[in-house]
């Protein structure tokens, strides 16, 4: 009743919402997030999904229902129980258009939300963009320190207490804003890491402890606690000898830095990120440095830095998982499939084959590299892999040239699908000349909506 009287404000009793955001003294439910849920939920039917490519669906996805979530993220850690039910959500209407897209994905839900250069569709990992926008959090404590809320403990989860300490290394001034167990301050490790026989003799609350608070008056030694093996004598003894060369400087602030800055730069009151050009932290760098170690996936550059449509991107990011529904993959499922190549009729289908392999598509190859003097960069009789082929005659050029040759490929490999699709679907019969005609139209349209390459290639074909 006191607080009702002196601060003009309702009161209320947890679980509340503040500003849009379940507020509980425990962790959230699922029951509690649920409105969440079906905020996301109730965006999908006004967006007409069969009227959208999947390229279309991906990109409402990742700028929609991703983005509706970043500012719960940055202050809430969502039980796994509600990211489980986000991604499903989301996973659904990507590859179906509704919330349940059972026995319709093409490729498991992690390796869809990695990064484009990793093998995905570069849609968000929800829980490692939490982790990412909670990294925010520790930063700011780290290199703002006349921020109100910095005496409080920052709440995030042990991954990203024990990033953070991995990432930030300083360089000792005053030592007044660097901990002296748990910061990379000396040997660029911290003690924790270095001296882990030590640092267990030392309690809680003294781990917390700020280097000028340790070594004044000695009183990181009268911390240690507990009997004294060898091991903890021996790191003990160590560390007096790395203290010895140690000097303070009371009127310089320490220097946080990032360890793998890419500016490398060194300046007072600068606080540089590892994970970015600029040396200035980002949610997107920090997001990123959570897949370092993964594999390279090599075709992402030609795929989506390509002047293409976003359906033909997505048909080509299949097509470099071995994931389009060719013959060979329904035959694994047990469904309906056609014997042999629907162009050729001479062997069993594959997307390589259809691609690459097969007489049709070989001779479609060459009359269509032929239009820009190009015939001889054909498939040979040897090739076999079509994402082998495009990457050793894409590597061939540079500039506008490479450009434009990855465009036409990819038209090339688009309109094969389609036509391929036009004899198992529509009942047609294989027509070289239906898809030439169809590639000659469409270049040209490309060549006018922005297709730089595109243009600069046809610009240098022989004239017949």
């Amino acid at each position: 009743m006191l607080c009702s009287k002196v601060l003009p404000c309702q009161i209320s009793e947890f679980p509340c919402k503040y500003l849009g955001v379940p507020l509980s003294p425990h962790k959230i439910t699922k029951a509690q997030a649920q409105p969440i849920i079906d905020k996301l939920a109730d965006r999908l039917p006004s967006w007409k999904a069969d009227l959208l490519t999947k390229a279309g669906r991906m990109i409402l996805v990742q700028f929609v229902l991703t983005s509706m979530l970043i500012y719960i993220l940055l202050a809430l850690e969502l039980p796994p129980c509600v990211l489980k039910a986000i991604d499903k959500i989301r996973r659904g209407f990507l590859w179906k258009g509704r919330k349940d897209a059972r026995g319709h994905c093409l490729l498991a839900w992690p390796k869809v939300t990695r990064p484009f250069c990793l093998g995905g569709l570069g849609i968000s990992d929800l829980q490692k963009l939490g982790w990412a926008l909670k990294l925010r959090w520790l930063w700011l404590q780290k290199t703002e320190p006349e921020k109100a809320w910095v005496l409080f403990p920052v709440q995030a989860q042990p991954q990203v207490h024990s990033f953070f300490e991995m990432a930030v290394q300083t360089v000792i001034s005053n030592g007044k804003n660097t901990r002296f167990w748990t910061d990379s301050w000396l040997l660029g490790q911290s003690l924790k890491q270095f001296l882990p026989h030590l640092f267990s003799a030392i309690p809680a609350r003294a781990r917390k402890r700020t280097v000028y608070d340790a070594l004044t008056g000695g009183r990181w030694i009268s911390d240690i606690r507990g009997a004294l093996s060898v091991q903890v004598l021996v790191e003990y003894l160590y560390l007096w000898d790395l203290l010895s060369i140690v000097e303070l400087q009371p009127e310089v602030e320490d220097i946080h830095i990032w360890r793998f800055s890419n500016s490398g730069i060194y300046t007072t009151k600068s606080h540089i990120w590892r994970f970015s050009n600029s040396g200035i932290y980002t949610t997107k760098s920090a997001y990123e440095a959570f897949f370092i170690g993964a594999t390279h996936f090599g075709s992402w550059e030609r795929i989506w830095k390509s002047w293409t449509p976003g359906k033909c991107k997505f048909f080509m990011w299949t097509v470099a998982h071995n994931r389009v529904c060719t013959a060979d993959r329904l035959a694994k499922r047990g469904l309906n499939h056609p014997p042999k190549c629907p162009l050729c009729d001479q062997v069993g289908e594959t997307i390589h084959l259809l691609l690459v392999s097969c007489v049709f598509t070989r001779q479609f190859w060459v009359h269509t590299l032929q239009q820009f003097g190009l015939q001889t960069l054909a498939p040979q009789l040897d090739d076999h892999c079509f994402i082998h082929w495009w990457g050793e005659t894409s590597s061939k050029f540079s500039g506008q040239v490479q450009k434009g040759i990855n465009s036409i490929i990819i038209l090339g490999s688009w309109l094969v699908w389609k036509h391929r699709n036009y004899c198992v679907f529509d009942g047609g019969t294989p027509n070289l000349s239906r898809v030439m005609a169809a590639f000659r139209e469409e270049v040209q349209l490309w060549s006018v909506a922005g297709a730089r390459g595109v243009s600069y290639l046809l610009a240098l074909a022989p004239t017949s």
